[in-house]
């Protein structure tokens, strides 16, 4: 059996980050771990969509889809 370690800071390994927290976030029930899960989610999140427009930032030059800078996100 082989197994498939993915980076901890890949934007894959974010991608799974965030599904991951949401889904806890949508199952918890004490207030304390669901406002700590939507903080970790949020960090997660941002990272992430950083992650992704930096992703696209080579698509831009020829796609005329407009990417909002990555600093504003």
């Amino acid at each position: 059996m082989t197994v498939k370690v993915i980076p901890s800071r890949s934007i894959k390994a974010f991608r799974y980050r965030v599904f991951c927290l949401g889904q806890d976030l949508w199952n918890a029930r004490d207030p304390i771990s669901r406002a700590n899960l939507a903080l970790q989610l949020a960090d997660a999140a941002t990272t992430l969509a950083r992650m992704e427009v930096q992703a696209a930032q080579p698509l831009h030059s020829v796609t005329s889809y407009s990417i909002p800078d990555v600093g504003h996100l």
